[in-house]
């Protein structure tokens, strides 16, 4: 098993950068902050209290995010 003190620590803004580069300028994954990324489930799947859409993400290194999805228009 790998320990997560191996991993560089997550951060928003490199979430923020990373999901910008893939799906603005079709980066792979792979080659940003997500390339650690150890699972992804929807709000649902995790039980989120929440009305909104959205997924959480796990990272290799501990830390957890959610990004929510908000229809604007």
């Amino acid at each position: 098993m790998e320990d997560y003190r191996d991993y560089e620590e997550t951060t928003e803004e490199k979430v923020e950068e990373a999901l910008i580069g893939i799906l603005q300028y079709g980066e792979s994954a792979e080659d940003t902050a997500l390339a650690d990324l150890q699972s992804v489930m929807s709000f649902g799947q995790e039980g989120v209290m929440t009305m909104n859409r959205g997924v959480v993400l796990r990272m290799a290194d501990g830390t957890e995010f959610q990004i929510t999805i908000v229809q604007s228009r």
